[in-house]
């Protein structure tokens, strides 16, 4: 028979659990030094409490803390993931718009960074390819702009036009610059995505661009998804989130990016 100190433990632990995962869901990662400050117990202890939820199923531990755990090849539905981060993202597509010269072509992935970027382009004469729907829906309130989809099948999640059809419409074409993002980047490991068909087919519209522009917000850094499927030394310019006060984006620079680092709006 247990005692009642162990039930009282027990009782703390798993409400440490519940908040831990609350935060997670809220943040996308949490941290064990924020997390041993906040709970008002050693980082040990957090480190332990991020050990049982991996061993759950409920995360995945990574360097300083954890993330939420991703059912291979899932993607969190679109709607879900456009309010995280929203003030970041519209920060970074804001400095991302200085890029845009009138007369270029440029594609956009389906990402909802990328949404936000569609949303602050000016209306000038561009042509825009892309492959997600709900940035042609925004693209479109803007006369000047052509706007070209990819074609391909319709992905739900996010809303996304994926597959060899897709593929092969855009073989042909000529990109000045793609902005977008994805679900991980490592320093050494690079571009990755949690959706192999996804990850084909931003490949495939890199393959054709003159320069590539990744805007990540600061959760997405130093992680890494299911499918890795570019290298840093192709990407041009990195607009992130992260401050560098916070997060060491040493290792990026030292891959001659061009680092642009924003705050909230």
């Amino acid at each position: 028979m247990r005692s009642s100190i162990n039930l009282s433990r027990e009782s703390k632990a798993d409400k440490r659990h519940g908040q831990i995962l609350r935060q997670l869901q809220e943040k996308e990662k949490v941290r064990v030094s924020e997390l041993s400050e906040q709970l008002d117990v050693t980082e040990e202890t957090i480190r332990r409490d991020l050990e049982i939820l991996e061993e759950q199923k409920q995360l995945i531990r990574v360097r300083g803390g954890a993330i939420p755990r991703q059912v291979e090849g899932f993607e969190t539905p679109s709607l879900e993931r456009e309010k995280k981060f929203l003030d970041e993202k519209k920060a970074m597509a804001k400095e991302a718009v200085k890029l845009v010269n009138e007369g270029e072509i440029i594609a956009l992935d389906a990402s909802t960074t990328s949404l936000q970027l569609a949303k602050a382009l000016e209306d000038k004469p561009l042509t825009v390819i892309t492959n997600s729907i709900h940035a042609s829906i925004e693209l479109a309130k803007k006369k000047a702009i052509t706007v070209m989809l990819t074609g391909g099948y319709l992905r739900q999640e996010s809303m996304s036009l994926v597959g060899f059809s897709s593929d092969k419409m855009i073989n042909d074409y000529h990109i000045d610059t793609f902005f977008m993002s994805c679900t991980a980047v490592d320093s050494e490991w690079g571009v990755s995505d949690s959706h192999e068909m996804q990850a084909q087919t931003k490949k495939r519209i890199a393959e054709l661009s003159e320069k590539i522009v990744l805007l990540v917000d600061h959760s997405k850094l130093e992680q890494k998804s299911l499918v890795r499927w570019l290298s840093l030394e192709n990407i041009h310019t990195l607009i992130t989130s992260a401050s560098p006060s916070h997060q060491d984006l040493t290792p990026y620079k030292l891959k001659n990016l061009h680092t642009i680092s924003v705050s909230k709006n």
